[in-house]
């Protein structure tokens, strides 16, 4: 039967859609690339037809198939050690390297794998988990909310076979750190390695933190040494998740080498620290298989983002901050977009500054232990990246701490956000505990640093920004000095612009110290203010550049905002700050935040308006944007009329 014509072509549109809203991110086999493959337990249903299938198990058939296709595709696969000289420029790697891995230490891998292996001439890493190979023989082995059978794990008898042969590395999985713990008052669990455990008593110090994952390693390689007669040169992170912390830590105790979860090719130029591995499980489709080995795999770079203040989810009352909660997570869930940005500072009154948190931290006071609740429940349950959106200076500490002054009235201007002055060591210190914090205890994919980040063209005039200005810019030991020439003025501002870029980079790094990795390496976005595109004379008003951020940040989220800045005409406002911005930063590199309130009355802006604004920036080329904020608990904006414009999973002619 004919399709009619219409039809064809809104297939052929929705086509259009989806290859627009997915961009490749692939460039093939580059010199040095090596795909490494996850595998975990192998059944055979041939011998055992009625034997439970748990995630990532496929069978021996899929195996054999997949060990096939590399053979007849000219694939190669290489052996950790192979992976360790190529990285110390000792041999290359063999063009269209594969490393195989297998996790866990099941029995399958002794007598369905390690026969294929040596059959089939391949070398493969085996990770084990310690404290399951030590269960005595006949008892249970606890695995996740399972017991299985001691019998369903290898033997330290079978492993010293194999790791005889050479033709198996044994790597650790830790010794006893596979398992969720609860990882906050609401009882989430959070993979052991990288979650400070909480109990009623409190939250795990980051001292008690890494003695703890610190002994496991050391128990791993105690056993490994006891057993085998030498530690494991490798660690395989249980589900994937590890931090910079943990990297360090296993360095330390021998195992420099570590592998993810991070579906990426990896290159021994990029050293082999922390190496993706793409993870297969039974629906793994032999094409897919090649695209990976290819390295042609595609992931969706378009962001769709929807700004969340935690304020409109807290409640005194557990049951209604519950039901605000699942409300935010169907709505997030149905929608159809890529991210949240998600505030993690309490901010009631409204003024843009940090008045209490929502996370355990050393300095300022805990609203609610609700961040990381909500956070990880979005990534789990959405689907979606969470990004902690969080001040750069604006936190209020009260009386005592010197705070960003204006030269005009010598003190902190109150028409702007009360910000501590990051001139002063002990300023510094503070803001850097609180993004340590923010990684130790909490869950989440990136930062968005607030647009506190700014300094105005009489700001800071403090003491210590003062004496800063003066010893390590060489500038006059005075702001009004300085504003007397263009030419000072213009260094002035260079160096403002550079020092908060280098200040928000050192609090990412804090951030990422015990950070979770499950997904990718740490993402970052700061706000910029739309005259700062517009209008090249205030940088000096913001100390804030769009090419520089751009440099700085894998997002610069510019402000786009009409209402706020009084624009007369909203679609020609945007029209121009879209082409202002996509001619001096590349649009994968842009973030534009709508409006979702008038602030001037305080109503929200109409859904119809938005989505209108939606359409005329992507028509001008803006592939990434959101809005801010989202009032969930009101359905504003109303998804339905946005989705055309917004939801990543619309479709012509189809219900998301």
């Amino acid at each position: 039967m004919e399709v009619p014509v219409n039809t064809r072509l809104l297939a052929l549109l929705a086509l259009c859609l989806t290859l627009a809203l997915a961009a490749p991110a692939f460039a093939g086999r580059q010199p040095g690339d090596v795909a490494v493959i996850s595998y975990h337990d192998i059944v055979d249903l041939d011998r055992t037809p009625n034997q439970k299938l748990y995630p990532q198990t496929i069978t021996r058939n899929m195996l054999i198939q997949h060990f096939n296709l590399i053979a007849e595709l000219g694939y190669r696969p290489v052996s950790l050690q192979q992976v360790l000289d190529a990285r110390d420029g000792k041999q290359p790697l063999p063009d269209r390297a594969v490393l195989l891995t297998f996790d866990d230490g099941y029995r399958s891998f002794y007598d369905i794998v390690y026969p294929l292996l040596k059959l089939y001439n391949y070398p493969a890493v085996a990770a084990i988990v310690g404290s399951w190979l030590d269960v005595p023989p006949g008892q249970q082995v606890l695995y996740g909310n399972d017991r299985l059978p001691r019998s369903h794990f290898m033997t330290w008898d079978q492993l010293r076979e194999m790791d005889a042969s050479g033709r198996v590395e044994i790597a650790s999985h830790t010794y006893a750190l596979h398992y969720g713990l609860v990882g906050n008052p609401f009882g989430n669990q959070q993979p052991a390695a990288v979650t400070s455990a909480w109990t009623p008593q409190g939250y795990e110090d980051a001292a008690a933190y890494r003695a703890r994952i610190r002994e496991d390693f050391r128990r791993s390689q105690e056993r490994m040494r006891q057993e085998l007669g030498h530690p494991a040169r490798a660690m395989v992170w249980p589900y994937g998740a590890y931090s910079e912390a943990t990297l360090q830590m296993a360095a330390d105790a021998g195992m420099p080498t570590t592998f993810n979860l991070i579906s990426r090719m990896d290159n021994i130029d990029d050293g082999t620290r922390a190496m993706g591995r793409y993870l297969v499980d039974q629906e793994t489709s032999l094409q897919y298989l090649q695209e990976i080995f290819a390295g042609r795999t595609w992931d969706r770079t378009t962001k769709r983002i929807v700004h969340v203040d935690l304020d409109y989810v807290y409640d005194p009352d557990p049951a209604q901050q519950a039901h605000n909660l699942d409300r935010l997570l169907d709505r997030i869930k149905a929608y159809g977009v890529s991210t949240v940005y998600l505030q993690a500072f309490a901010d009631a009154d409204g003024n843009g500054v940090a008045e209490a948190l929502y996370f355990p931290n050393r300095h300022m006071p805990v609203k609610a232990d609700l961040f990381n609740r909500v956070a990880w429940q979005l990534k789990k349950r959405a689907g979606v990246q969470v990004y902690a959106w969080m001040p750069v200076m604006a936190f209020n500490l009260g009386p005592g701490y010197q705070y960003v002054s204006d030269l005009r009235l010598g003190k902190p201007n109150p028409q702007n956000y009360r910000r501590l002055s990051p001139y002063v060591a002990e300023n510094r210190r503070i803001i850097d505990d609180i993004y340590e914090d923010l990684g130790l205890y909490t869950k989440f994919d990136g930062l968005l640093f607030h647009d506190d980040g700014f300094f105005s063209d009489y700001e800071d005039a403090g003491t210590a920004a003062l004496a800063w200005y003066h010893q390590k810019w060489g500038l006059p030991p005075g702001v009004s000095l300085i504003r007397q020439d263009k030419a000072l003025m213009a260094r002035w501002t260079q160096h403002k612009t550079r020092f908060l870029i280098d200040f928000t980079k050192q609090l990412a790094q804090a951030a990422d110290r015990y950070r979770l990795h499950d997904e990718r390496t740490l993402r970052t976005a700061r706000n910029v203010y739309a005259p700062v595109v517009l209008d090249p004379e205030s940088r000096a008003w913001f100390a804030q550049d769009l090419e520089a951020f751009a440099d700085a940040y894998d997002y610069t989220a510019v402000m786009a905002m009409p209402y706020m800045e009084g624009a007369n005409d909203d679609e020609l406002w945007l029209r121009r700050l879209a082409r202002d911005a996509l001619a001096r930063v590349p649009s994968d590199k842009l973030v534009f935040e709508l409006q979702a309130t008038d602030w001037r009355d305080k109503s929200p802006v109409p859904s119809a308006t938005l989505g209108r604004w939606m359409q005329v920036i992507r028509e001008a080329g803006v592939r990434n944007y959101g809005y801010y904020p989202d009032d969930f608990l009101n359905n504003h904006p109303d998804a339905g009329v946005l989705r055309r414009n917004f939801s990543l999973t619309a479709r012509l002619g189809a219900r998301p």
